[in-house]
């Protein structure tokens, strides 16, 4: 295989990938377009399922190496100058290309002009990038940067001594070298962000059943806890952890990362809650189904299940694309005919709620992609089986207010709406001006019924325009009651905060997926591989990222809502202070007063290498030693 079929290779696996189409339609999209790989996402995009056209990709079948043609050097030749007068300059002035043609024998030929050439009229080739826009541009290079990212064995690099120090409250990023997996090490990173998860987790070692197997290494779990809230490290790598507990390998795409994510979650969620008796809930939620009719209500009979991921469907539907609709949506169905509505509903609510995106592939070419939106808080009560009986007179009160709204809607329609959708109160004004101010009046009989049917209208326009808006006041009022049905303070006792939100931009390679999650205090950090930084709490709810190349937001977090004081209480973790310690010994005075987070004492653990796997005192003096090594280096 030629350098040239390599790289159109590899652009047709990552195009494919990240459109989830075959990799045949990607590659006559990509040579359509002469291998440019934005162009051919824009195309697919708008439906192009690569019909090529002979004259944007050259043959094939060519005996020579496969590569894009340039049509305009390829048309181009060199031609011999001839100082012939008979040689007609196409471009000159035109009355003395008049006066040659005028004098031209039967010999003439047409050439090249001799003359300077007017960089106005200068001819661009269409795969140079002349006048390429700045987003164009980055979204290009973002796309060649995935590729090497996605592509490599990338291998993690040492941070600088300086770097390695976490300041102050600032979230440590897990990493782990295989990119694969890098999904897994920023759930474990958001998980340790929450109170409830970390509680539990350390007291797993006095849960644990003993008997092997064990499908988890639990001691070094909890190792890896305690690191991430106390160590003063600000990034951790794993090799132990997560390869052992054998997450689903990331693929690129958008569905394999959100498919992956809950299937890891589903795993790590079934191996902690099985420890604990009596079982404690803390991913795990118990639901079953229910059936009413009118004020009748009954409970399937040994139809309850266990689950730990709630799956939403996202996009294209008739249901607004926000969180509690579609949550509705999938959960409660209503028959007309029978006037049977088939409920599942949770019996027994967990501690930790994961909602796992999925998109509705979009039906039409051109649709304008709406953003998922998705509370910051949200009560889970109307879905708790013990409110069932209320919370079905609540559906029957929205579907009496739904009613009410398309009765008074279908009423101004026909008010203000005719036979061909035109605007009636726009014709009835426009009718009225002309008989008020254009018509003839010039004779009595006319100006009598001139002025009658300026009348009529304006009996019209004075009977239209004010009913249509006490229907426009009704409404809104029901409106602002159908917002408030639930409202209630039996609605109100099980609240749920949001805790992270995992990100993906739409193209394959680590850096291609992020997170956003939420700490004690109420601050959100933004993790990209090691980075992790400050942001607003308004660019984690609404981040528009990967939705023009149908990703986005593909897992959310919550949690039961917990008061400041438990929020900010401790956890009695074993203590991370001798290594500590001895890191700060081998780094600049000024490291030590960069790290805010406060040490406690008690016994050490194990798992503080920069840039080895962080299990055994081994891997941790080994890790001291080379921040030692780069100190003395600067």
């Amino acid at each position: 295989m030629t350098p040239e079929q390599a790289q159109e290779e590899e652009s047709v696996v990552m195009l494919a990938g990240m459109m989830r189409v075959d990799n045949d339609q990607a590659r006559r999209v990509l040579r359509k377009y002469k291998g440019n790989v934005e162009k051919a996402v824009d195309a697919m995009l708008s439906g192009d399922q690569g019909d090529v056209s002979p004259n944007l990709w050259s043959p094939m079948e060519s005996s020579q190496d496969p590569s894009y043609v340039d049509p305009f050097t390829e048309a181009t030749h060199t031609v011999a100058q001839s100082s012939s007068s008979n040689v007609i300059d196409l471009t000159g002035d035109d009355n003395d290309r008049t006066l040659k043609l005028s004098q031209a024998q039967s010999d003439v030929k047409f050439g090249p002009s001799e003359r300077v050439p007017d960089p106005s009229w200068q001819l661009v080739t269409t795969n140079a990038q002349a006048d390429t826009s700045h987003d164009d541009r980055a979204m290009n290079e973002a796309i060649q940067a995935s590729l090497a990212d996605f592509g490599s064995s990338e291998e993690l690099e040492i941070l600088p001594a300086d770097e390695s120090v976490r300041e102050g409250g600032r979230p440590i990023a897990l990493r782990t070298d295989a990119s694969e997996i890098a999904y897994a090490a920023l759930i474990i990173q958001a998980f340790a962000q929450i109170p409830q998860i970390r509680r539990n987790i350390a007291t797993l070692l006095e849960a644990v059943n003993e008997s092997p197997p064990r499908p988890i290494r639990y001691p070094e779990l909890v190792e890896l806890f305690v690191n991430l809230d106390l160590a003063q490290l600000s990034a951790i790598l794993d090799k132990d952890v997560l390869p052992y507990m054998k997450p689903l390998p990331w693929d690129g795409t958008y569905v394999s990362l959100g498919s992956g994510s809950a299937e890891f979650i589903k795993y790590f969620a079934e191996v902690i809650d099985i420890q604990f008796k009596p079982p404690i809930h803390l991913f795990q939620f118990s639901y079953t189904k229910v059936e009413s009719r009118g004020r009748s209500f009954k409970v399937h009979q040994n139809t309850e299940q266990t689950g730990c991921i709630v799956e939403i469907h996202t996009g294209d539907s008739a249901t607004p694309n926000e969180l509690i609709s579609r949550l509705n949506s999938n959960l409660y169905a209503y028959n007309e005919v029978t006037r049977i509505a088939t409920s599942d509903v949770i019996v027994h609510p967990s501690e930790v709620v994961a909602f796992y995106l999925k998109p509705i592939q979009s039906t039409g070419q051109g649709k304008t992609v709406e953003p998922f939106v998705f509370p910051k808080q949200f009560y889970l009560d109307r879905f708790i089986l013990e409110n069932s009986p209320l919370v079905e007179e609540k559906k029957m009160q929205e579907r009496k207010i739904c009613e009410d709204i398309n009765e008074l809607t279908k009423k101004k329609e026909l008010l203000t709406r005719g036979d061909q959708g035109r605007d009636v109160l726009t014709d009835l004004r426009a009718s009225l001006h002309y008989f008020e101010e254009v018509a003839r009046k010039d004779e009595p009989n006319r100006e009598e019924s001139v002025n009658r049917t300026a009348e009529k209208l304006r009996r019209l326009l004075d009977f239209i325009v004010p009913t249509v808006r006490e229907i426009d006041v009704s409404v809104e009022k029901l409106q602002a009651d159908l917002a408030a049905v639930y409202e209630i303070p039996e609605f109100q006792k099980h609240l749920y905060d949001l805790r992270a939100v995992f990100m993906h931009t739409g193209l394959p390679g680590r850096k291609q997926i992020y997170s956003y999650i939420r700490d004690a205090h109420g601050v959100w950090w933004k993790t990209v591989d090691r980075l992790v930084t400050e942001v607003p709490e308004e660019t984690a709810l609404t981040d528009p990222t990967g939705l023009h190349l149908g990703a986005g937001p593909y897992l959310l977090l919550y949690s039961r809502h917990l008061s400041e004081e438990e929020m900010l209480a401790p956890v009695a973790w074993p203590s991370v202070e001798d290594h500590n310690k001895k890191l700060f010994a081998m780094l600049h005075p000024e490291a030590e007063e960069k790290a805010g987070v406060p040490l406690a004492a008690a016994p050490t653990v194990s798992m503080l290498s920069l840039s080895s796997p962080p299990f055994g005192d081994q891997e941790v003096t080994q890790g001291l030693e080379d921040v030692e090594m780069q100190t003395q280096q600067d």
